[in-house]
């Protein structure tokens, strides 16, 4: 549970890493984060994450916040990111239908993928761009979306579970999560949700 909680926290907007201390008793949590977005926001982002993935409100005294320069978390991030560059997200005249529009290393890439039966339109987001990044990258495994779904609060969380299997065995070998903030477009949400999980599997 302690990981899972580190790993979506360092997801959210604004944090650049984070550390927990006490084990699976969560008691102190160490974030570095840039100056983009206020420490305030940040604090409550953790409490919320804290609140649905660990069933408990964590005391927002035990959140400490070390803020850097926003063009040194830039450029981690850039690095993180493998160069990948969402473009847009979007379904074609309210069919269930998504088009996904990628820039992977300067390669402009163009897929359309239909909806299961029973599928959601969030789920059908989800799925299209995790289907993209299996296609065109060197990924040890296969990746699954599991599930996607929005917190609700002050400000929206977009929230993407992924799942990597190993293709021999096909067994779980990871579960990642990956949250932005909803800004009007649920469709790039998502799909940028989907993107800050899987990051760090990326290879081109």
């Amino acid at each position: 549970m302690e990981k899972k909680i580190k790993n979506l926290i360092q997801e959210l907007d604004g944090v650049v890493s984070c550390t927990l201390t006490g084990g699976s008793e969560v008691d102190e949590i160490h974030i570095i984060a840039d100056k983009k977005r206020d420490p305030k926001r940040i604090v409550r982002d953790v409490e919320t994450v804290f609140l649905v993935h660990n069933d408990q409100k964590i005391d927002h005294k035990k959140i400490s916040i070390a803020r850097i320069r926003s063009d040194f978390s830039q450029d981690i991030e850039k690095m993180a990111s493998n160069r990948v560059e969402l473009i847009s997200v979007y379904t074609e005249n309210n069919r269930s239908r998504c088009m996904v529009i990628m820039e992977i290393n300067e390669e402009r890439i163009e897929e359309s993928f239909e909806a299961q039966v029973g599928e959601s339109i969030e789920k059908l987001i989800a799925r299209s761009v995790i289907e993209v990044l299996n296609r065109y990258f060197k990924i040890e495994g296969r990746l699954i979306v599991e599930d996607v779904f929005t917190v609700k609060g002050k400000e929206d969380l977009v929230i993407a579970q992924i799942s990597k299997f190993e293709k021999q065995r096909n067994r779980l070998a990871e579960k990642l999560v990956g949250a932005v903030y909803l800004d009007n477009n649920m469709a790039l949400a998502i799909a940028k949700a989907c993107l800050k999980a899987v990051n760090r599997q990326l290879t081109a």
